[in-house]
């Protein structure tokens, strides 16, 4: 019994069916017919839900070659051999365009295995699946990320294909599409804000998956480690400081921890802030804070009562003279600065002051240049400054943030164990004159 294969293409989908006498092997069943899908053979064949459209149609010899072989037994009716006009994906590919040209390739295809995940006849599953995703992509994939306390919302609805190709792609992992642009699908806000935001973190230029896992993860947001261990591997001496530094930066070790202070994908502010500097610091410097041994001031009140800053204050630049994270001096101070009221001097004792201040003006005892709190010559804060036991320091007589608008930044009031003394401070064109309660009017000319 002889047969032709025949192959032909309409509007570029490939048509191939085998023609000959034993076609009638081929057909739809009928009542008192003998056929592939006789009651007594392939009986449920082409009743699925998804079903191949060769199947559908009966035609058994679009992909199977029958030949007769006389004297052969076989479990066919009339000793038929029934065998595949073509092996593996080349079956496929008569009708199907080929999955294996671009750069990435699903494993099974690589293999020529396109029926590992589809049924070639029928499937009560989307596209002749032998398995409903994401239970087929399981059979070789771990399925570790679906248990995750937290998932992404493709993979909770176990719709793998929303990010992955499932036969072939361009871009790693076989991504629909270039990892960030497929993100931004979903994501626009963030894409958005990558195009307006002035600074942008360097990871999220990167690729999201730098800090995110696109499937699951036992974190919030996805990411792939908790904040702010996450945040250590690309800032390890921020957050060492944060953690382990004398004097420590409550948001670094509490609720939201780095993510109070920063935006992690973009801001208009230096360093990822949120907002300017001075509003995100007064955001909680609105009020009395109790601290270990002491209580710091409503600075936000302050600073509204007493318009005239000290230079940092003016810039708005808190960072200045404070580190954020945390730091081994008094009150998250960038270098050492005295918490005593009484200190003798030494210039590691004043060495954040002299970050900007020239310490000449405190070790030279006469001096006609370097201050102009003198009398004459004399220096009146070497005087000050260089006592063994009651040294005193510059927040003793120097409002430190700001003021009403005294010259030098001097104080109106100076507190001595509970007690507010009056500075009592007058300047003149050549000098001043001050009496507090430590001592009598005392004047002063240059």
């Amino acid at each position: 019994m002889k047969s032709v294969f025949v192959r032909w293409s309409f509007g570029g989908i490939l048509i191939a069916a085998l023609i000959g006498s034993i076609a009638s092997y081929s057909m739809p069943a009928q009542a008192g017919t003998d056929s592939c899908v006789a009651g007594k053979c392939h009986s449920t064949m082409g009743k699925a839900k998804a079903v191949h459209p060769p199947v559908k149609d009966g035609m058994c010899t679009a992909c199977h070659a029958v030949s007769e072989t006389k004297g052969k037994s076989s479990k066919h009716p009339g000793g038929l051999t029934i065998t595949l006009v073509q092996q593996g994906a080349d079956l496929c590919t008569m009708c199907h365009e080929a999955k294996n040209t671009k750069k990435v390739v699903h494993a099974p295809i690589m293999g020529g295995d396109c029926t590992g995940c589809h049924n070639p006849h029928q499937s009560p599953n989307k596209g002749m699946l032998r398995e409903p995703a994401p239970k087929l992509c399981f059979q070789c994939h771990a399925d570790t990320a679906f248990k995750s306390a937290v998932l992404h919302p493709p993979v909770a609805s176990g719709d793998c294909s929303t990010c992955h190709d499932n036969h072939q792609s361009d871009f790693s992992q076989r991504l629909v599409m270039d990892r960030s642009r497929l993100c931004f699908m979903c994501h626009s806000d963030k894409e958005e804000a990558l195009k307006k935001k002035k600074v942008v973190h360097a990871p999220v230029k990167q690729s999201c998956v730098k800090c995110h896992d696109p499937h699951g993860s036992p974190n919030a947001t996805l990411l792939t480690s908790t904040v702010p261990t996450l945040c250590a591997a690309c800032h390890p001496n921020e957050v060492q400081s944060g953690q382990k530094s004398f004097s420590k930066h409550a948001p670094t070790n509490e609720g939201k921890r780095c993510l109070t202070c920063h935006d992690a994908h973009a801001s208009d502010h230096r360093k990822l802030l949120p907002q300017p500097q001075m509003e995100l610091c007064l955001g909680c410097h609105d009020r009395e804070i109790k601290a270990a041994s002491s209580t710091i001031r409503d600075m936000k009140g302050f600073l509204q009562k007493n318009k005239v800053g000290h230079g940092p204050l003016k810039d708005k630049n808190c960072s200045a003279c404070h580190d954020p994270h945390g730091s081994d001096y008094w009150r998250l101070m960038e270098k050492y600065y005295t918490s005593e009221f009484y200190a003798s001097y030494a210039d590691g004792r004043y060495a954040l002051c002299f970050s900007c201040h020239a310490s000449a003006a405190f070790t030279e005892m006469t001096t006609k240049a370097e201050t102009k709190f003198r009398d004459g010559s004399r220096n009146l804060h070497f005087v000050h400054v260089n006592k063994k036991q009651k040294g005193r320091t510059c927040k003793t007589c120097h409002e430190v943030h700001a003021d009403t608008g005294q010259p030098r930044h001097i104080k109106d009031m100076v507190r001595f164990s509970g007690w507010e003394m009056p500075m009592n401070f007058i300047p003149t064109r050549s000098g001043g004159s001050c009496a507090p309660g430590c001592h009598g009017e005392k004047k002063y000319s240059r």
